[in-house]
């Protein structure tokens, strides 16, 4: 019997946990969105069939696909956070990767900091932020050589994404 009990809570709670990080998505991506839609003028919104959120004007659109969200503990408290990329075009050529860093702050998410980069987010653990980096621009012949990119470590301090080296994430 007490195994059954056991069962039965393991996943009520699985199934809480769940919820939550659910209604985090949910919230990241309306977040995204009221970004995205605050840098353009007459912007109009289309969702497609896989859920990817399209936010476009005359010349710019933006890219967000609430799959791509991870959600996770970023900062120094024990609350989840999350990060999303947004991807812009203009015309057909991408224009920038915006990565938002919504972090959850007294129990409301917030949108803390936005990066600029063509960094890809591989993993997130322990608070350390892995990501995959270009090391030559766009413009370069060689920008998607798979030796032309580095892996780059970061933590969020203070609201802001510090660079830590190899001897740091040992501790």
């Amino acid at each position: 019997m007490t195994r059954y009990i056991i069962i039965i809570l393991i996943s009520f709670i699985s199934s809480c946990n769940s919820d939550s990080t659910e209604q985090i998505r949910e919230e990241v991506a309306a977040i995204a969105e009221e970004y995205a839609l605050g840098q353009l003028k007459d912007a109009k919104k289309t969702v497609l069939g896989n859920g990817t959120i399209i936010i476009s004007d005359q010349e710019k659109r933006y890219i967000i696909d609430p799959s791509k969200i991870i959600v996770t503990l970023i900062d120094d408290d024990q609350v989840n956070d999350a990060v999303i990329p947004v991807t812009s075009f203009i015309g057909k050529e991408p224009d920038l990767v915006e990565h938002l860093f919504i972090i959850n702050t007294d129990g409301k998410l917030m949108l803390i900091r936005t990066t600029e980069s063509d960094m890809k987010i591989l993993q997130i653990r322990d608070r350390v932020i892995t990501t995959q980096q270009h090391t030559k621009p766009r413009t370069s012949p060689l920008y998607n050589c798979a030796s032309c990119q580095e892996i780059v470590n970061y933590r969020f301090i203070n609201g802001d994404l510090v660079k830590i080296e190899q001897e740091e994430q040992k501790k």
